[in-house]
């Protein structure tokens, strides 16, 4: 008789378990027969059939008609719990119609059927998702043992720091499946009135609570009043007081305890410090240097003779030298920092420098790219085989890669080559939807409600099927609403020839009724356009365009606009100019762009328009933003409506309407405005987070301009305001609303104040 198990009795772990069921297996068949033909082969379970006799058939190779083999079903056994199906394997053989049948006996593992949760508070779906146990999967007391830990850390983050999680195992209402069961004493949950700190002397109370992530709730951070105190936060939060206390001096720093000390239905959380002595630089040294000059080395860094100790500062000069020796081919140096006492409060900094040697780019290998072409890949590195490797380079190639948009990551990693002072780069991209339809609708006090579609595919493939991957960009938008009706088709082939020249060209056509009350503008037109990248941050774009303008006067409007009616046909071409350090085209915190634009029309309409805009970014204290923006356009020729400068609205001077900031002399008799040759306009901004919401910001600005009748004039009348806004940063889009007062109002100009909003899309 075969012995029993039970589908719950533990696994029997181990190689000699393995090798000692193959060896009773294979004593078994030495009695056969050699040479002997199987006829049957039979699974037989020890305990609940967990997984279906398909399954387990599909990991063995003896077959009816195949000969008896030992390999084989040796074989076999190693393949049945290499699957995971099963804990256990025997095998037996007994003679049936002139040959042998194969009996393999197994013990299927445990198949989760039911995930339960008894003694909590906190939702079960939730719990349920942290232990990442799967229903319908066999589990083990490992996968067990790990969610078990999953949701101790859940509880801990949610401020249950006394919390036990248990586990029990047991029949699931369905046959061949086990329920696991989680018993949860959630003890009592802490939450946090203050934080407090004793023994600090050398850095405030203030200071050290800027470190915290850990916050009491407040009207100011509604958002954690019913959250309790999370304990891995609590440990990251130590070390940060300890590295800010490093980076002053106070090497020996530490924080000796931290006690709950209740206050009501709450605790604080008070810090015990001992700060140690503060710690100079007595001298400050490097060795190992030979490829480069030591002076070169030492000046670069921040760590100098009789200035503070500092952590920081340390780190920043192995990220510089390592920086620096990367730039010259040096991919393997490695710094290590010694840090020696130098008598009473002084230390001896000794930097040790292992240069390695100078290495040439062998390899770059491309993983993970199933739909994007290599050579797409390929042409944005700012490394290639043959030339000296360069650390920098890396992550410039990371960040072109990234901003192509075609990719989730990007992993850069440089290895030692086959071949002597050679290093290989190995490149993992994941590739990530490029293509898009997005419809909806937006509104902003300009052209009010206007219905979007956007179809947009930014990896496109012009020749060869799939048409993906191919780095083409192509787009179709459409807008329509009650005041204008937009459409456009752009192409962009990034790099024209295989080189860095990007070639654009598109058609549209555009409706546009909320220009005037007076008068509706219609155009359509084509364009190319060629933009060469000028060093890192630069570029110069040069654009050819034909148009058709149709203008349509109303029976009621003023002689001065009467004249304007009819079609005009014209061309125009452009050259810019534009250089951007900016650190996001969405919320710039630091940097700036600088464009400037020259254009020349001719066909029914002759002119030169010259443009030039600016703005810059200063990220102050406590995430705040300081902006200044400015723009000059002047136009000198033949001035159609439609070349008219304008100012007023959401876009530009935000307390007067649009297009209505413009002094007297610009307006008929109506009060229309009539535009100008030139238009000068800047803004001062002052943008600040809202409490702890990273998605919400309240700005207050400053808008002013002058609007000329002549070209390159600045004599028209200055009109300025002042104003507030809030700005919501959501996955539909930018949601921005100013409230704006006017400083110079007349009799066009009566409103007290201005309300512009716009969303969903900006124009």
């Amino acid at each position: 008789m075969l012995p029993v198990e039970s589908s719950h009795q533990p696994r029997l772990r181990g190689i000699s378990h393995l090798l000692l069921t193959a060896l009773c297996s294979l004593l078994v068949l030495s009695a056969s027969a050699l040479a002997v033909t199987v006829k049957d082969v039979s699974i037989q379970y020890i305990g609940s059939e967990s997984v279906d006799e398909s399954v387990i058939l599909s990991q063995i190779r003896t077959a009816v008609g195949g000969e008896l083999d030992n390999t084989v079903i040796e074989q076999d056994i190693v393949s049945l719990y290499e699957s995971g199906h099963v804990d256990n394997v025997r095998v037996l053989t007994e003679d049936f119609n002139g040959g042998a049948r194969v009996i393999f006996l197994v013990q299927t593992r445990a198949t989760l059927g039911e995930v339960t949760f008894i003694g909590n508070s906190l939702p079960s779906s939730k719990l349920r998702k942290e232990t990442e146990l799967e229903i319908g999967k066999p589990f083990d007391d490992a996968s067990l043992e790990t969610a078990r830990l999953n949701v101790s850390d859940y509880y801990a983050k949610k401020g249950y720091a006394n919390a036990t999680v248990t586990y029990s195992v047991d029949v699931a209402e369905q046959s061949g499946y086990s329920r696991v069961s989680f018993v949860v004493d959630e003890g009592t949950r802490e939450r946090l009135h203050k934080l407090r700190f004793l023994g600090n002397e050398a850095i405030s109370d203030r200071e050290l609570d800027n470190q915290m992530k850990l916050k009491a709730a407040s009207a100011f951070n509604f958002f954690k009043r019913n959250k309790g105190i999370d304990t891995n936060l609590l440990e990251e939060d130590v070390i940060r007081i300890e590295e800010l206390y490093r980076d002053r001096g106070y090497i020996n720093a530490r924080v000796t305890d931290v006690v709950r000390e209740p206050v009501g239905e709450k605790v604080d959380l008070v810090f015990y410090i001992d700060e140690g002595a503060q710690y100079s630089i007595n001298s400050v040294d490097a060795v190992g240097i030979e490829a480069v000059g030591k002076d070169e080395v030492l000046s670069r860094l921040k760590t100098q003779p009789g200035s503070i100790y500092s952590s920081a500062a340390i780190k920043d000069d192995i990220k510089e030298l390592r920086s620096y020796y990367g730039k010259g081919g040096y991919s393997t140096a490695r710094i290590t920092p010694r840090i020696t006492s130098a008598g009473g409060t002084g230390v001896d900094i000794l930097f040790e420098i292992s240069e390695g040697v100078q290495s040439t780019v062998e390899l770059v290998n491309i993983r993970g790219n199933d739909k994007t072409e290599d050579r797409v890949i390929r042409r944005e590195l700012a490394l290639e085989p043959g030339e000296i490797f360069n650390q920098d380079h890396l992550e410039v190639s990371r960040n072109r890669l990234m901003g192509l948009g075609y990719f989730d990551s990007v992993e850069i990693t440089p290895s030692e080559s086959a071949t002597p002072y050679h290093t290989d780069i190995s490149i993992d991209v994941r590739e990530k939807s490029t293509g898009s339809i997005n419809f909806g609708a937006g509104f902003s006090s300009i052209d009010n409600l206007v219905g979007f579609v956007d179809v947009v595919q930014t990896n496109f493939r012009l020749w060869g099927k799939p048409h993906v991957g191919g780095g083409q960009k192509v787009r179709l938008s459409i807008k329509a609403g009650a005041k204008r009706k937009d459409v456009q088709f752009d192409f962009t082939e990034p790099w024209l020839f295989d080189q860095r020249l990007s070639f654009s060209t598109g058609v549209y056509y555009r409706d546009l009724l909320f220009l005037s009350d007076k008068y509706d503008q219609t155009v359509m037109g084509g364009y190319m356009s060629l933009r060469k990248p000028i060093g890192e941050h630069s570029y110069l774009t040069g654009k050819l365009t034909g148009e058709r303008y149709e203008i349509d006067v109303e029976d009621d409007a003023s002689e001065l606009l009467q004249e304007e009616e009819g079609d005009y046909t014209r061309g125009l071409i452009g050259l810019t100019y534009t250089y951007d350090t900016r650190d996001s085209d969405r919320l710039p915190r630091r940097g700036h762009r600088i464009e400037a634009g020259l254009e020349g029309s001719f066909g029914d309409v002759s002119n030169v328009g010259f443009s030039l805009r600016g703005d810059k970014h200063f990220l102050m204290p406590f995430d705040t933003i300081l902006t200044l923006t400015g723009e000059f356009d002047t136009v000198d020729g033949d001035t159609p409506i439609f070349d008219r400068k304008f100012l007023g609205g959401a876009n530009t001077l935000r307390g007067y309407g649009f297009r209505e900031a413009t002094g007297l002399g610009l307006r008929d008799e109506q009060g229309e405005p009539l535009g100008g040759a030139s238009a000068l306009n800047f803004t001062a901004e002052y943008s600040v987070p809202v409490f702890n919401l990273k998605k919400v910001r309240a700005h207050a600005f400053y808008d002013g301009g002058i609007l000329s009748p002549d070209s390159w004039d600045f004599g028209g009348d200055y009109l300025h305001n002042v104003g507030v806004g809030v700005d919501l940063f959501l996955p539909v889009g930018p949601i921005r609303v100013d409230v704006a007062f006017p400083l110079e109002k007349d009799e066009w100009v009566e409103d007290d104040f201005r309300v512009q909003f716009n969303m969903g899309f900006r124009r």
